[in-house]
């Protein structure tokens, strides 16, 4: 039954994909767009259909933003160890505008929307060992999947900062120094490698 179940969500998956919108990002132009942000402003505000977003080879260095209206986008990468998505803000870091920027905020790549989905990517934020807070990855949205992707950086990596809402990763490493898995929400890991790069707490849940 299990097995009957697990094969009727594939079906149902790869269904809901080949109807899917697609969208091709690459670096060198031939694609439909340079950069991931670009791609992402393509989608309509308020989307109910699934985007699907093709990430060609490249380090993106770019902070990447999916809105909170624009919900069921996936992101695939072409080779997990080779389709980067990095950025180097940390806690503190002041902007041209003369904000600050804190935990909340210092994210190389921040998730709102719902039903998020990204495969064979790395999240990196390069802000290095002395930076402090430094997130590679904050998600607020509900329902964000992560499949065979790398999130690494040094403190404070994976936020997710969503209270209430739940999340799965699945094949994924993840490392980083202190309390660098942390947030209000619910998240499953699994078949996943959490390495610490110190000796110090791995997470810091603070959920309901």
């Amino acid at each position: 039954m299990m097995k009957q179940g697990i094969f009727l969500w594939v079906i149902l998956f790869c269904s809901i994909m080949a109807s899917a919108q697609k969208i091709t990002v690459a670096q060198d132009g031939s694609g439909d767009y340079k950069t991931v942000q670009a791609a992402l402003d393509a989608v309509p505000a308020g989307n109910e259909k699934s985007v699907s977003i093709f990430i060609k080879k490249g380090i993106y260095r770019e902070v990447v933003i999916v809105d909170a209206r624009k919900n069921f986008v996936t992101l695939v990468g072409e080779d997990k160890e080779k389709t980067i998505l990095s950025f180097d803000n940390h806690a503190g870091t002041r902007l041209t505008n003369g904000d600050t920027l804190n935990t909340w905020t210092c994210a190389s790549f921040f998730v709102y929307g719902n039903d998020f989905h990204a495969e064979n990517l790395t999240f990196e934020n390069k802000a290095g060992f002395t930076a402090g807070q430094a997130v590679a990855l904050r998600v607020e949205g509900n329902r964000a999947s992560f499949k065979n992707c790398n999130i690494e950086g040094f403190q404070d990596v994976l936020f997710l900062s969503g209270s209430g809402v739940k999340h799965f990763f699945d094949n994924c490493y993840i490392e980083g120094t202190t309390d660098f898995i942390f947030g209000a929400a619910t998240a499953v890991f699994r078949n996943c490698h959490i390495h610490g790069k110190k000796n110090s707490h791995v997470t810091a849940a603070s959920t309901n």
